[in-house]
């Protein structure tokens, strides 16, 4: 039982990370721009301390920040749109109905390889940020998606209610093999018993001389 105790308490310190999606550029929060990665956080008012990427907590103000360390988006132009997903199987498909934010192509990257931008979200839903880069001279063009949900959605939800399903099956388990573990007797061992030099002589049979001189 102490065990699983001890699995629930290590299990629930990383369940934030995993349900909100809050963390610092990890893998899950990088997208591939043709033979580039670029990385996409975004960080809000109301969770000043975190920062998010696939899931934001809330709709509004956001600010949103792309990260690269290679040269080559950093030497191209890049167009930066937030398309609203509404399932749409390619993100050509009906592009300017879908787009609710659009920079037009700029070297953004330039320098440091780092760009911010602010954009206030004003409703909950499924987001997907399309990041576009085109070399100055046309022969090079790439395009990059990435899909995160915004503020209360059926997906997220899900995605909460698995990990924690997740996490009692797995203290559950532990549980219930440690409680079909026999249980180890707790009593002490008796002393040897200690036989005293004339006990050991009286215990003896006499011997046959002695016998003879009675």
């Amino acid at each position: 039982m102490k065990k699983a105790v001890l699995f629930a308490i290590a299990l629930a310190s990383i369940l934030p990370g995993s349900a909100w999606a809050s963390s610092a550029h990890p893998r899950e929060c990088v997208m591939a721009v043709g033979p580039n990665w670029l990385s996409l956080s975004a960080m809000q008012p109301q969770t000043a301390h975190e920062t998010n990427c696939t899931h934001l907590p809330n709709a509004g103000p956001t600010v949103l920040i792309l990260d690269t360390e290679q040269a080559e988006l950093r030497e191209m132009p890049i167009e930066i749109r937030i398309l609203r997903d509404v399932g749409q199987k390619d993100w050509r498909d009906d592009l300017e109905a879908n787009t609710a934010f659009v920079l037009p192509a700029k070297k953004y990257l330039a320098g440091k390889g780092t760009f911010s931008f602010d954009y206030d979200f004003g409703a909950d839903g499924h987001y997907i940020a399309l990041v576009k880069a085109v070399s100055e001279d046309g022969s090079r063009e790439y395009t990059g998606e990435f899909a995160f949900s915004v503020g209360d959605t059926l997906v997220f939800y899900l995605s909460v209610a698995m990990t924690a399903a997740a996490f009692c099956f797995l203290a559950f388990g532990i549980w219930r093999k440690d409680a079909k573990e026999p249980a180890r007797p707790q009593g002490r061992r008796d002393p040897t018993p200690v036989h005293s030099s004339q006990e050991d002589e009286s215990s003896h049979p006499p011997e046959e001389s002695e016998l003879h001189s009675v």
